[in-house]
């Protein structure tokens, strides 16, 4: 494109917070001419965000129908990421959407489909990839350091009761895709597949407390990789002792709680964590100075742990950044297409069907429709 890149944007909700910023950063090559958004109240915090000539329609259809709009974000439930990544397709929009893609497999892969015969391009702000402390470990662990990796551990810790705080599309199975497996712990399912490669199987209990959802408010998920590690993950979403949770404003953080996320990772010859508030920080077993391997400050002492050298960015501006770049025909680093990150919601779905029927599950699994 030799001209300004026109976006529109699909829902007014929270993540909007969080987008806004790499748009605004962006501004010298596009454009955002209209929000989709049906709850009026949303308006003036639309225009605090986005500026005051922003357009604002009642429903997505009316946007998609501009001929002026290039490209949509999509920051809907993720009920409606299907229909509406396949109205964009059709109206000929580049699509970005807000994690996690779908419901489900058979669901990514109509999404894939629509764009592909569309001629348009399908991105996932899966944005832990694109976040700069994230990427700090991904280069740790490519880089060999770790020798064979045997062993991840991956946790998310968080407050969330949608019911409480009136959010009922999370609190809705359908609308979710699930509970918090699908809706968070998505995001360590990716990292884990970026880091570490694909799973063959996995194992999964869940449990549910129906006073604050459908579906499940903690989730273990036990995966075989096919490098031969094994992974663990879990998600909590009835403890404070992350950080201030997006849906408990009145939520204080505790110094000394648990971590909100955390990603740890044993190999033959070191390891490496990233821990949310702390940093990325790498070790090696071996009589050398891990300074002279990777950049980071040099250890206190021979085989501790050193902070690794991390660039300063947020996940989600960074991955609209490179969308932007993208749909102007620049370089750009993207990630997470479609195709890259359908493996994340087939991981999460098999972690679902492993519980259901207490068996480990094999993968890859058959795609079928919601139920």
């Amino acid at each position: 494109m030799d001209k300004k890149v026109r976006i529109g944007i699909l829902g007014g909700g929270g993540i909007l917070g969080a987008h806004a910023p790499g748009f605004r950063k962006m501004v010298d090559r596009c454009t955002v001419a209209a929000v989709a958004e049906p709850v009026a109240a949303k308006g003036e915090r639309i225009r605090t965000l986005l500026g005051d000539e922003v357009d604002i329609y009642d429903s997505y259809e009316e946007l998609l129908d501009r001929a002026d709009v290039d490209a949509v974000d999509i920051l809907l439930p993720h009920d409606l990421h299907l229909p509406a990544t396949e109205a964009a397709a059709r109206a000929g929009k580049h699509v970005l959407t807000e994690k996690v893609m779908a419901r489900n497999i058979w669901e990514c892969d109509r999404m894939i489909e629509a764009c592909e015969r569309a001629g348009v391009t399908l991105t996932v702000c899966h944005d832990r990839r694109y976040h700069g402390q994230w990427q700090a470990l991904k280069k740790v662990v490519d880089s060999g350091l770790l020798g064979e990796i045997s062993y991840w551990k991956l946790d998310h810790n968080q407050d969330v009761d949608p019911t409480a705080a009136g959010i009922d599309w999370i609190a809705d199975r359908d609308a979710l895709g699930g509970g918090a497996i699908m809706s968070c712990l998505t995001h360590q399912i990716d990292a884990l597949r970026w880091y570490g490669g694909e799973a063959t199987s996995v194992t999964c209990m869940t449990k549910d407390l129906p006073d604050r959802m459908q579906g499940e408010t903690i989730g273990v998920v036990i995966a075989q990789m096919e490098s031969g590690a094994l992974a663990q993950l879990s998600i909590n979403w009835t403890t404070r002792s992350g950080k201030d949770s997006l849906f408990s404003p009145g939520a204080n953080a505790d110094s000394n709680g648990l971590w909100y996320e955390m990603v740890q990772v044993c190999g033959s010859k070191g390891e490496a964590y990233y821990m949310a508030g702390k940093g990325t920080f790498a070790m090696t077993y071996e009589d050398v100075d891990i300074s002279t391997l990777i950049p980071c400050e040099k250890p206190a002492s021979q085989g501790s742990f050193a902070r690794v050298k991390t660039e300063d960015w947020t996940g989600h501006e960074r991955c609209v950044c490179e969308w932007i770049k993208s749909l102007c025909s620049e370089p750009a680093e993207i990630v997470t297409s479609g195709s890259a990150v359908r493996g994340t919601v087939e991981l999460a779905e098999a972690a679902y069907r492993a519980a259901e029927t207490g068996r480990a599950v094999q993968l890859p699994i058959e795609p079928k429709p919601w139920v």
